[in-house]
């Protein structure tokens, strides 16, 4: 956490100063954050820039547990379009419509111990959600 962003990607990586710096900047990770000590950063800034450790490491699987927490709008597009271009696997947990909406997945849900495939998108899915709940909320109107 002593080390600045580009020194730890460097050192990690064995790489040159710019392209630590060029990777950074892939991840949103403004330019000025590049040099400052990374206990420093900002929750958000810290989840950029393992990121691009993550990235770098060239895994096959990735599991994201609500990776959009801390992140502001410009860093969950950029997390979309690494999604969207890693060619491994991804298992992502997520409550954020934005970063489902951006990303090309297959949907399930894991709900009563038990797991299912969403038929159809996400705007499907959340229609059906909607849809049940007005008749929750209606039985409970009638009294049912």
């Amino acid at each position: 956490m002593e080390e600045s962003p580009v020194e730890y990607l460097q050192r990690k990586y064995n790489l040159d100063y710019q392209t630590s710096r060029k990777h950074l900047g892939r991840f949103g990770l403004v330019s000025h954050a590049h040099t400052i000590r990374t206990k420093d950063l900002s929750g958000g800034q810290k989840s950029r820039v393992a990121f691009a450790d993550l990235a770098l490491s060239n895994p096959d699987v990735i599991v994201l547990d609500e990776p959009t927490n801390n992140l502001d709008i410009e860093s969950i597009d950029a997390l979309a379009d690494a999604i969207n271009e890693f060619t491994g696997g991804v298992i992502l947990v997520s409550h954020d419509a934005r970063l489902i909406l951006e990303t090309s997945c297959q949907l399930w849900v894991v709900e009563d111990q038990d797991i299912s495939e969403v038929d159809g998108d996400f705007d499907d899915y959340r229609q059906e959600i909607l849809e049940k709940l007005g008749e929750e909320v209606i039985g409970k109107s009638q009294g049912n």
